[in-house]
């Protein structure tokens, strides 16, 4: 059987490519995904599926009903692209200007799109049942919690994702048991000061000198009051102040991120922060309003989920390609939001030596896609067997 799966897949390959070529051209931001949502359903159509669509904003979902009752897998793609001008030349380069799938969202909903394919031909095999879920607004942090939020997730009993790497070889998969992506959440803190001219600034409260002396002192908090086996960044991407060159303002901005591994350092965080940004400001007359918004939680991976798909991953690869990830990224994933509902695991699927993701010149590996499909089909198949 799993020779036979795998000519089927095989046979798909120029199709598969064709596909994710149609959407890398078509890219669309987050909470935009229109089109790709109205692609992803005529297809799920096509192959004689019944999607439900809007959900949490554009999403689409479908589910496979097996031969036989059982458990119910879900498998999870996203579909939404970055505000980046694409450098690639290629026929099927980005027609969005200022719009590209710089993170592989296009190999990723190609490659779910592929198994349900599959899937659908080996229904009789399936003792349960499989959940398609195409997530938009995976860049924003939002589109799973709305999934979730709108029941994608009930009756679940495990889900799995994958995520193309560049930096895993081509033909290999990246795993990891535990922890694997941090939290992302975002804070925003106004410095309120006295403005004044440039020539007299003992007249004034320079909210740029209290904001750069906050940027500094945030970075305290990962080398000074967490332990160091506690993983966290607190970074500091946008500062806004001033209107010109003989003006010093009244107010600054500052915008960051804060990431961490663990529940209780996270929750612990905005205090830190806020403690920080207030006492410097005291100690120069200034005050400051802070702003908190919630993102994503850590993405850690189930145990026994992940020994499944190195389980699947061995047989079908060799065990020389299941390549073991040695620590946890502080990059951010909202699958996250999935893993508080049911066990499940995300692997990272080798796309060899391409740009890295998030750059103007990153494509996803077509010869990646049906070695993804494979995976999302055996690892279904013996999950529900």
């Amino acid at each position: 059987m799993d020779e036979t799966l795998h000519d089927e897949i095989e046979s798909l390959a120029p199709a598969l490519a064709e596909m994710r070529h149609h959407l890398h051209q078509h890219p669309e931001l987050s909470e935009h995904e229109v089109e790709t949502s109205a692609f992803v359903a005529e297809r799920l159509r096509s192959l004689g599926m019944e999607p439900k669509t809007g959900v949490g904003g554009h999403g689409v979902v479908a589910e496979l009903v097996g031969g036989r009752p059982g458990p119910r897998l879900a498998i999870r793609a996203d579909m939404d692209a970055l505000p980046i001008v694409e450098e690639n030349e290629v026929p099927y380069r980005s027609a969005n200007p200022g719009v590209m799938h710089a993170c592989g969202h296009d190999g990723h909903t190609t490659t779910l799109l592929g198994t349900v394919e599959v899937l659908t031909r080996h229904r009789s095999e399936l003792a349960g049942s499989v959940r398609f879920i195409f997530q938009p607004a995976e860049e924003t942090v939002g589109g799973a919690k709305r999934m979730c939020g709108e029941g994608v997730m009930e009756g679940v009993d495990a889900v799995v994702a994958l995520h193309g790497w560049p930096q895993v070889g081509l033909g290999q998969i990246g795993v990891r048991s535990g922890p694997m992506m941090a939290s992302a959440d975002t804070f925003d803190i106004v410095v309120n000061g006295r403005g004044g001219h440039a020539a007299y600034p003992h007249a004034t409260i320079d909210p740029i000198m209290v904001g750069a002396e906050i940027v500094g002192a945030l970075q305290t908090i990962a080398s000074r009051e967490i332990d160091p086996n506690d993983p966290v960044v607190v970074s500091i991407t946008r500062f806004e102040a001033g209107t010109a060159y003989n003006v010093i303002p009244s107010t600054a901005r500052l915008f960051g991120t804060y990431r961490t591994l663990a529940a209780e350092t996270r929750r612990g965080l905005p205090d830190r922060i806020r403690r920080i940004a207030e006492s410097v400001c005291s100690a120069h007359g200034a005050t400051c309003d802070l702003t908190f918004r919630q993102g994503t939680p850590p993405v850690v991976n189930d145990p026994g989920i992940i020994e499944l798909v190195e389980r699947v991953a061995a047989d079908m690869l060799g065990e020389g390609n299941v390549v073991q990830i040695p620590f946890p990224s502080m990059g951010a994933e909202d699958f996250a939001e999935y893993l508080a509902h049911a066990p499940g695991a995300m692997f990272r699927l080798g796309l060899g030596p391409v740009s890295p993701i998030h750059t103007p010149t990153f494509n996803f590996d077509d010869r990646a896609l049906p070695i993804g499909v494979e995976l999302f089909g055996r690892i279904a198949l013996e999950y529900l067997r």
